[in-house]
């Protein structure tokens, strides 16, 4: 991969979590991670139009992008306090499955009214489901930056699955995403307390599903490694820790069926070898 490219894709973000982060702590994360996302789109392709342009002639991919940085805004307004945990949790998830129905919405053009309640309605509850239980996994997470490493890698997965899915560009934007997330685990070194909270499960439970689904109906990746990568969050529900328990034990807890997972999905997604040797 162009190494150019990968600046682009991964400069934006880290610059805007490793800032926002050490002047304002990790409730700025979100943010800086919608920043980040945006620069990314703009630098490796061309500036998303906005909203109001996209009404009349849609763009998946740059749907997701504002659907992330919504989900970012979402995030933000509740760990700020301007909207209270039970509403951000709801908004959380509708704004997850708005992006869903919204990044389809060309593609569903040419769907069958079956296809689109196949294919909108389960995704835009993947999503929505998505966001609550990555919000109720952080919620019951150690005050550290293992929650943030965790996820970093998780979806830097899932730009990897997302790559092997034929759409490079979407895998550097979920790597973006990714590099927000590992930025501020960089960033809580000097500014203590930079940890995440419940209302993060918003951005990026929802840009989990929403990455490996575009991967699948915007790219050419596989339903059985999508199915893969999506139940990878079920697991964190299994462990019911506390906050007060330890980094290293929730790592140990936490992480592997995720990872494992994940690593099965990239597996799935991996081209055949070549019979010819070439």
């Amino acid at each position: 991969m162009d190494p150019v490219a990968l600046l682009k894709g991964a400069l934006p973000p880290i610059a805007a979590a490793l800032l926002f982060v050490s002047l304002w702590g990790a409730r700025a994360l979100p943010l800086a991670a919608g920043i980040g996302l945006y620069l990314a789109f703009g630098l490796l392709k061309d500036w998303p139009p906005l909203p109001t342009a996209l009404w009349s002639d849609p763009n998946g991919a740059a749907w997701l992008v504002w659907g992330v940085c919504g989900l970012a805004v979402v995030s933000c307004l509740e760990g700020l306090r301007v909207i209270p945990a039970r509403a951000g949790a709801v908004l959380g998830a509708a704004a997850a499955a708005a992006a869903l129905w919204l990044m389809l919405d060309k593609l569903s053009q040419r769907w069958t009214g079956s296809e689109v309640a196949l294919y909108v309605g389960t995704g835009a509850a993947a999503a929505a489901l998505g966001t609550l239980g990555v919000r109720d996994a952080l919620a019951r997470a150690p005050r550290s930056p293992a929650p943030a490493a965790l996820f970093s890698v998780l979806l830097s997965l899932d730009a990897g699955l997302v790559t092997l899915g034929k759409s490079a560009l979407l895998g550097q934007l979920c790597g973006a995403v990714a590099a927000a997330l590992g930025a501020s685990v960089a960033a809580a070194i000097w500014r203590r307390g930079a940890t995440l909270a419940a209302c993060d499960g918003a951005w990026i439970g929802g840009a989990h599903v929403l990455f490996v689904l575009a991967g699948v109906q915007l790219g050419y990746l596989g339903w059985w490694p999508a199915a893969c990568a999506l139940a990878a969050l079920l697991p964190l529900g299994l462990w019911r820790g506390r906050p007060a328990d330890g980094a290293w034990r929730w790592l140990l807890r936490s992480a592997p069926l995720p990872l494992g997972l994940l690593a099965l999905a990239m597996w799935l997604a991996a081209p055949a070898p070549s019979p010819y040797g070439y």
